[in-house]
């Protein structure tokens, strides 16, 4: 079969995507996001109940071109990876990992020139290559050059496989673990400790998960980088993945670390994900019932018939920034660093990012600390005043 054992080689050791953690957070794509957060992707129901069936389809379509090599096969075998990134598209977790930029890599790898090398490089392995002429072996030399390109196009389809499975194991393995922190109402992390302690120990998911050897076995690169943060530099790990299952892994435990992990809500039963474990109650995701946040319906018990324990606007993370920024824009104004027109606007714009971020949590988790930084507050104030 053609370059078998090399294709293996490719899928296990290239690097598919790069991550960088910072204090609590991880970069990826350019883009910030809380420790912990890919358990929150993961539960969302358009990982958990993955239709199989359509990646089964592309494995055989990579198993059809590796027995039978032909440009039927190739073309095939290409149409196939293009439907199911298509199938992809609005899988939560997969565009975190920027399956758009995916599509582009794809394009170039299965051009038509591109796929003629492939065909050509398959028939030098089965009948040689012919140098008997200069033109011959200048042409032989141009189509080895596509090799390292082949075996990048022959790994997609086992990597989207592969990658497909991680998913649903890890949103399964989320899903489990997710109860167990809730049935014991582990709000603290010594609680979230004990809880997953029970998790591992427990017979019964040892044998779905082999937890006690894998799947919490990772492996990746680990490099430094120097990032400039607010003036000052710092020493943050950046680490290269050849799968998704040892950064999903790595993603978990790190969130558990810092005590960001999931909930279930008391009132709607969704899943939620929370940084700050001992006070968040309830989520801030619109109620469709009752047309306010599941937060919002906990302060006000009239709401709902059923009286239920209220969480204090003072609990929410989100609240104490906004008052630290409020704080500091009454402070900067009675210091004379802006006028009462600036600062003004400065307040009115804080007070808008609070309101988005209790009725939505994905602007929540991942814009508005960055739209709270107080030079981003004054640039949007002047904006506002068109100064």
């Amino acid at each position: 079969m053609l370059f078998e054992e090399d294709i293996k080689n490719r899928i296990q050791n290239i690097n598919l995507f790069e991550v960088v953690y910072k204090k609590g957070n991880f970069v990826l794509g350019g883009k910030e996001y809380p420790f912990g957060y890919t358990s929150y992707l993961a539960i969302q129901k358009e990982c958990r109940f993955m239709d199989e069936n359509l990646f089964k389809a592309l494995l055989g379509l990579y198993d059809d071109l590796l027995h039978d090599f032909t440009k039927e096969n190739l073309d095939y075998y290409h149409k196939g990876i293009v439907y199911v990134l298509n199938s992809l598209k609005d899988n939560p977790m997969f565009t975190l990992l920027g399956i758009g930029n995916v599509k582009g890599k794809i394009a170039r790898l299965f051009t038509e020139k591109k796929k003629n090398y492939y065909l050509a490089i398959h028939d030098f392995q089965e009948h040689g290559i012919d140098l008997a002429t200069e033109e011959k072996a200048n042409y032989a030399d141009e189509v080895m050059h596509s090799l390292n390109d082949l075996l990048s196009a022959m790994a997609i389809g086992k990597i989207i496989y592969n990658s497909v499975l991680e998913l649903k194991q890890y949103a399964a393995l989320v899903f489990q673990i997710t109860h167990r922190i809730v049935e014991r109402d582990a709000r603290s992390k010594s609680q979230l400790a004990d809880a997953f302690g029970a998790f591992l120990s427990d017979e019964y998911m040892q044998f779905i998960f082999h937890t006690a050897s894998h799947p919490f076995k990772t492996r990746a690169t680990v490099m430094p980088v120097i990032e400039n943060v607010d003036g000052e530099n710092y020493i943050f790990r950046k680490v290269y993945y050849n799968n998704l299952k040892d950064f999903l892994m790595t993603d978990l435990f790190e969130g558990y670390i810092h005590g960001h992990y999931l909930w279930q809500c008391d009132i709607c039963d969704r899943y939620f994900f929370m940084t700050t474990a001992h006070k968040q109650l309830y989520c801030s995701t619109k109620n469709p019932k009752y047309n306010v946040p599941c937060s919002y319906v906990a302060k006000h018990p009239e709401v709902v018939k059923r009286k239920m324990e209220r969480q204090k606007k003072t609990d929410s993370p989100y609240y104490l920034l906004w008052r630290k920024r409020n704080d500091l824009i009454r402070k900067n104004k009675s210091l004379g660093k802006y006028d009462e027109a600036v600062s003004a606007k400065a307040k009115e714009y804080i007070d808008d990012r609070f309101d988005e971020a209790l009725t939505d949590f994905d602007y929540a988790e991942t814009q508005f600390e960055k739209d709270m930084e107080i030079e981003n507050i004054y640039q949007m104030a002047k904006e506002m005043l068109d100064v």
